[in-house]
């Protein structure tokens, strides 16, 4: 089930984050996300009472910056992360929103090859964005 993120759902959250990417964006920063942010859009995939993935945005007029996307090794490759960002893709439509940015690591193939099958194209690199990596930048008008 997905389902819009809620204050309990943080330390899960952070669980996710840490074993799939090895930091966080910590607690802090994900509850002012979740509970004080009006332009913050958080979603969960809920999958036996257990949260195995999650998405973040964040809303400026009528573009959206993805914070954060991240599905728990278990479920990967299978289909749980296509369905949880088309389900946040399609709620951004409704919302009238133009365009979606994210940033990935240049490393990271795997989610490059997802967000072009999605339509992202590439925009350009962000510079040691994330330590010493460099960051592609993607962009899809919706």
């Amino acid at each position: 089930m997905i389902r819009c993120a809620e204050t309990k759902d943080i330390l899960s959250i952070v669980k996710i984050e840490k074993a799939a990417l090895k930091e966080t964006l910590g607690e802090k920063f994900l509850y002012q996300e979740i509970n004080d942010n009006p332009l913050a859009l958080y979603y969960v995939y809920e999958l036996n009472r257990e949260i195995i993935g999650y998405i973040g945005f964040r809303l400026d007029l009528e573009i959206a910056e993805m914070m954060n996307f991240v599905v728990l090794k278990l479920y990967q490759n299978e289909g749980y992360g296509q369905e949880l960002i088309m389900y946040a893709l399609n709620q951004l439509i409704k919302m009238h929103t133009k365009s979606i940015s994210l940033e990935v690591r240049q490393s990271n193939l795997r989610a490059q090859y997802i967000y072009e099958k999605l339509g992202f194209k590439k925009s350009h690199l962000r510079k040691k964005y994330y330590k010493n990596e460099d960051a592609i930048v993607y962009i899809k008008e919706v």
